[in-house]
């Protein structure tokens, strides 16, 4: 952030709007710490973490602890989506107790900060990995709805909420902060989009420049680099390693294993199996390394049959020509031709916004403007004859979106993480009595790609919206595999998943998916994280820019 917008931030006290009284965690609660508080960001000390209502004799989240951040580190939490990773997050956010006490709080620095930022409530930021829109509750919305007309109740644009956010949280913002902001992180120019219409990795960048117009002195980011491609990854990292050299605000990162750690980091907070492990990055590296993702290699398909595999070509499953879609002046894909067979796989390509979600959404039948493209034929029938339900069983499908709008609710009529499989047999997003022999086919699944830990049932029999979020995307995974459809559209699978869970789903993907004949849509910008090598010609390109295609 340039000097102009930190003078201005910093001169300027927020007004804050009358706020109902709170009781803080202890943990949380502010002490009159002596002047070296103002060089410790962070302070946990020799403690033990337990959820709320839970005290020894039960066992702690986390047993000894004892991690102290200092003004001028950069870190970053590292672990396994089983690992605590995102507990640890929520310690931080003062969601569990500790004991005992840090004495000045978990952010000791803030008691040398003017009254109003003293609040760990309003000074300590958080975006997390799901974008599931607050106000829905736990059930089920229709993710489908924004490609549709624009509802009023959907044209609350980028700029308008982003400016409602900052008043919220008594942070007014002037309107050249609000587009310099949005211009390092390449939303300027979207500023006036009603949200509905963001792209899955525009609405990341977004989630982060909302949270920084509350002007946090802590901004903690959740996985910030999951569905951004390469391009906004490097910009991303860039403005948060300048505005954490200013302070403006502190940034502390929560990476899976396999991520790569930004330069500027400096030191880790490695989290396993309820332990935390701190110190400089130096020391983690060469653990950190052993979970990088590689080539899974060939398989056992050899180069002469995947050249025959091309020439011999399979049942055509996806036939467009010329199809176009436009939302009144604006020209989202143009003049698209795509043919998609039998057993064949296809990496779709194109950076954040480039029209990858609606082309999705018109090969799953989902989009509106489906039904009226002149030549637009899925699985031998025009869009316009095929029933949706009829078409989405045959078709397995996992994207941001789906996730995100995927039912949430815990107690009376909640989803178990099996029950949120066992949805994909009849393609609903509510429970469904199951046959025996469909058991079985969830056993076999989970047996194969699920880690050993759930080999007991447990995990799964736990609320679908109380796992963590690489357990949630893997239950979606295995739930577009349950029905064995002629075409799996994977977007962003992976988002969530550790490094152990990336590399069972790849091996069984290569599998499944050679022993089937299914075809496969992949859309990721982790390239390395494909089951199969564009180098070995088993994959197919198709690039997305500007609304237009190229394919190799």
């Amino acid at each position: 952030m340039s000097s102009m917008l930190s003078a201005a931030w910093r001169g300027r006290p927020p007004i804050r709007p009358a706020v109902p009284y709170r009781v803080l965690p202890r943990s949380y609660r502010r002490y009159s710490g002596p002047a070296q508080n103002k060089d410790i960001v962070l302070r946990l000390p020799a403690c033990d973490v337990y959820r709320y209502g839970e005290a020894p004799p039960k066992p702690p989240l986390f047993s000894g602890v004892d991690w102290i951040i200092r003004e001028g580190e950069a870190w970053a939490v590292v672990g396994t989506a089983s690992s605590g990773k995102n507990d640890l997050l929520e310690v931080l956010l003062g969601h569990h107790r500790i004991l005992p006490p840090p004495p000045g709080g978990v952010f000791p620095f803030l008691t040398t900060l003017p009254l109003q930022k003293q609040d760990p409530l309003n000074s300590i930021a958080h975006v997390s990995f799901a974008t599931r829109p607050k106000s829905l509750g736990g059930g089920f919305y229709d993710y489908s709805a924004r490609y549709g007309a624009v509802r009023d109740e959907d044209r609350l644009t980028l700029h308008d909420s982003l400016v409602k956010e900052a008043e919220r949280a008594g942070a007014g913002v002037e309107e050249e902060e609000v587009r310099e902001l949005a211009r390092k992180l390449d939303l300027d120019r979207l500023l006036k989009l009603p949200l509905v219409a963001l792209s899955n990795g525009q609405t990341r960048r977004a989630s982060v420049l909302r949270k920084l117009l509350t002007r946090p002195e802590v901004l903690l980011l959740d996985e910030p680099l999951t569905g951004l491609d390469p391009l906004h990854r490097a910009n991303l990292l860039t403005l948060l390693h300048a505005l954490h050299a200013q302070r403006t605000p502190r940034i502390l990162l929560a990476l899976r294993p396999q991520d790569p750690l930004p330069d500027w980091v400096s030191h880790v907070a490695l989290v396993s199996s309820g332990q935390v492990r701190t110190g400089p990055k130096a020391e983690f590296q060469e653990e950190l390394e052993k979970h990088h993702v590689h080539s899974v290699g060939r398989g056992g398909v050899s180069e002469e049959e995947i050249r025959k595999r091309r020439k011999e070509g399979g049942e055509v499953l996806v036939d467009m020509k010329d199809v176009n879609i436009a939302y009144e002046d604006r020209k989202v894909l143009k003049h698209i031709n795509w043919t998609i067979r039998a057993g064949e796989q296809w990496h779709l390509q194109g950076a954040n916004g480039s029209g990858k979600t609606t082309l999705l959404s018109v090969l799953t039948g989902d989009h509106p403007q489906s039904y009226v493209q002149p030549h637009l034929y899925l699985f031998g029938k025009p869009r316009r004859r095929h029933a949706t339900i009829a078409l989405q069983q045959n078709i397995g499908f996992v994207s941001p979106e789906l996730y995100n709008a995927f039912p949430r609710r815990l107690g009376t009529g909640a989803l178990s993480g099996r029950d949120a499989i066992g949805t994909g047999f009849e393609c609903t997003f509510s429970y469904r009595p199951r046959s025996a022999e469909q058991e079985q086919v969830i056993d076999a699944l989970v047996e194969a790609l699920a880690p050993p830990s759930w080999a007991d049932g447990e995990v799964l029999s736990r609320p679908f919206a109380a796992l963590n979020p690489g357990e949630q995307t893997l239950c979606l995974l295995l739930r577009a595999l349950v029905n064995r459809p002629p075409l799996l559209v994977l977007d962003e699978v992976f988002a969530g998943m550790d490094d152990e869970m990336v590399a069972r789903a790849r091996r069984f993907l290569r599998s499944y998916v050679r022993e089937g004949g299914q075809a496969v849509v992949w859309v990721s910008h982790w390239e390395e994280e494909m089951p199969w090598e564009w180098e070995k010609g088993e994959v197919r390109r198709i690039r997305l820019q500007n609304g237009e295609a190229t394919i190799s």
